[in-house]
């Protein structure tokens, strides 16, 4: 199959307008609707609804799609091997990170890497667990650090340290010192907590024994206005305790006995090839956040 005709395909996909993606390939419109046309006729199949609205992908359209945006991964990742073979280690690394990591790990993680590879561009994403494993697979990062387990088996995992979750409130003068909070004495209690698109909400949920609720008074989509809503006196949340590194204003219960864990991991596409960028990253990422946990 032409790689140049899969690019064309992919432009089509993206923008869903022949004449955008022919102005962003710079080719003519004819020649990218004739490009088009044959690579139908080479797989016969229709590969797109022509519409009012654009270019829409059929179902075997989708199916190209993600083995195409796969194929043009690998074929990237070949000539990133062979660049470094020839020149050294150099060019761009896209790492993904979760929120809650942002500013626990990654700044130690970033200012050791660029001191120890000053050639390598770091461009760094922040988002949910979901979101990331998805653009790794996607092709648009090399690797995130998350959880583990991966929610997709295509996902290779390397689990860096296990953390717990704690029940965050405000300091309260005079208030009894507690060692950890236990699960049953939250059933009634007002809590603001992440919503269910982040993996320590989902946690949460699957640990209620059955037939047990929570008070959620409030949802959000923010770890920092989560933090803040509880440091200000307002509802406690629930969070990972390696999150709220270096915290000393709030208060921090674990939950349990039995406690409520997760587990952070470098993931990585395991169909596709590391570069050294890749490699080197993650040995850093390992012996730095070892050390983090270690203090």
């Amino acid at each position: 199959m032409d790689p140049r005709r899969l690019t064309y395909f992919l432009a089509v996909a993206a923008h869903s307008r022949m004449a955008k993606a022919a102005e962003v390939l710079g080719v003519a419109q004819p020649t990218l609707s004739q490009q088009i046309r044959a690579l139908e006729h080479d797989l016969g199949t229709v590969l797109f609804d022509r519409t009012s609205h654009g270019m829409q992908l059929t179902e075997t359209g989708r199916a190209l799609r993600e083995h195409a945006q796969r194929l043009m991964v690998q074929t990237e990742a070949a000539r990133t091997a062979i660049a470094e073979l020839e020149g050294g280690m150099t060019g761009v690394l896209r790492v993904g990170i979760i929120h809650t990591y942002s500013t626990a790990f990654l700044p130690g993680i970033i200012a050791s890497f660029s001191q120890k590879y000053p050639g390598v561009r770091l461009n760094v994403e922040v988002g949910s667990a979901v979101g990331l494993e998805q653009r790794i697979l996607a092709g648009h990062l090399d690797l995130a650090i998350a959880f583990d387990p991966p929610q997709n088996p295509d996902l290779g995992a390397d689990r860096l340290f296990e953390e717990r979750l704690v029940l965050l409130s405000a300091k309260s003068p005079g208030e009894e010192e507690q060692a950890c909070v236990s699960l049953a004495s939250l059933a009634d209690r007002p809590l603001a907590l992440l919503t269910p698109n982040y993996a320590t909400r989902r946690i949460l949920d699957a640990s209620l024994p059955a037939g047990m609720n929570l008070n959620i008074s409030v949802e959000m989509d923010s770890v920092e206005a989560l933090i803040e809503l509880a440091k200000s006196g307002g509802l406690p949340t629930i969070l990972a305790d390696r999150s709220l590194t270096g915290r000393t204003d709030l208060v921090m219960l674990p939950i349990g006995p039995p406690w409520i864990r997760r587990c952070g991991a470098i993931l990585w596409d395991t169909h596709r090839y590391q570069t050294a960028a890749v490699r080197a990253f993650m040995d850093i990422a390992r012996l730095t956040t070892r050390r983090a946990v270690a203090t």
